[in-house]
């Protein structure tokens, strides 16, 4: 993740004796992976910003090679234009204040300590941000609230929700696509594959079939007899519920993603995930534009050291062909019949 510390501007950091070692303690867990980073990485292709936005847009695939006689030009064709989506950072702040007594009493560990969560505070909001746009996008919300921001976009390039049962195609009328189902995992396997092959069925802009299949399931984290299923799957040789001899079809083509800062109040949701299409379609997108920058000073008022973090981000979806939701009590999902 790379933080960045700044010295006071004025004095540098002769003046704070504890610098080395607070400096120590904050590089030393930025640079420790922990699941929050781990949970971003799963849900999203992360990248870096250098601009106050970033703006991204689909496209559509060339159309099938046509019969050309001897002699004659090539067909010409042009790749069609989807939706596009403009990301917008926001700006995300938190300070650490460590005491005029803490420090004179030299409680050097409670001073790394308050550091070292404030790094770990970062990584978990960035993670928070992601998951709750992930998982609220669904039916007809398209916006938020975190951390005091209130109408935070979270739609779609189609400006609908990522989860929406009536996604239009661009350049084919009267066409819509649904990815929002409320056909729960329960105990069969059967329904995974259903979903998978909605999946492997969705079509791009220009109409045209896309072939991706789903290989990832994302499930809730206070929902442990959904996430046990779905290990059962992911391990069984033989077919799950059953006594027959019949293999287990699913065993091996999935991975499991326990979203714990999903944690929904009712019904039990669960996400399918291509993460084959979420790279090739930069389906969920989310932008670093500042990472986690610190400065230090002392407030001459009290004076207590004061650690102040800075950061921007954004997150956003540039398609929705990479995710599918079961399970979902919204009013706008379909039933799928399998």
């Amino acid at each position: 993740m790379a933080v960045t510390i700044r010295d006071n501007t004025k004095n540098g950091d002769a003046w704070n004796e504890w610098a080395t070692l607070l400096n120590a303690a904050i590089f030393d867990a930025d640079a420790q992976q922990n699941s929050y980073d781990d949970l971003l990485n799963g849900l999203a292709v992360v990248d870096s910003s250098d601009r106050w936005a970033e703006k991204q847009a689909t496209f559509g695939g060339l159309g099938d090679f046509e019969y050309k006689a001897e002699g004659a030009d090539a067909v010409d064709d042009e790749a069609v234009e989807g939706y596009s989506k403009l990301m917008e950072h926001i700006t995300f702040t938190k300070q650490a204040i460590i005491s005029k007594e803490l420090r004179d009493d030299n409680q050097i560990a409670d001073a790394k300590q308050k550091v070292i969560n404030m790094v770990q505070a970062y990584k978990r909001s960035r993670a928070k941000y992601l998951s709750q746009a992930l998982v609220s996008s669904v039916g007809t919300t398209t916006t938020m609230s975190f951390g005091g921001k209130t109408g935070i976009d979270i739609s779609g390039a189609d400006n609908l929700a990522l989860f929406s049962a009536a996604h239009p195609l661009k350049s084919v009328n009267g066409t819509t696509q649904c990815n929002l189902f409320t056909n729960e995992l329960g105990t069969d396997p059967s329904v995974l594959n259903a979903l998978s092959n909605q999946m492997r069925n969705f079509k791009d802009d220009r109409g045209e079939v896309m072939g991706f299949d789903a290989d990832t399931i994302i499930v809730p984290g206070n929902r442990p007899a959904l996430e046990r299923f779905a290990k059962a799957i992911i391990g069984s040789d033989g077919e799950i519920g059953s006594n027959k001899n019949d293999i287990n079809t699913e065993r091996g083509q999935w991975k499991l993603i326990v979203d714990y800062l999903w944690t929904p109040a009712t019904g039990n949701p669960f996400i399918l995930q291509s993460s084959k299409a979420l790279k090739a379609l930069l389906g969920t997108r989310f932008f670093n534009r500042t990472v986690l920058d610190i400065e230090n000073d002392e407030k001459v008022e009290s004076r207590n050291l004061v650690y102040n973090g800075f950061a921007r981000w954004s997150c956003g979806f540039t398609n929705w062909r990479h995710v599918i939701m079961g399970g979902s009590s919204n009013a706008a999902a379909q039933t799928l019949t399998i």
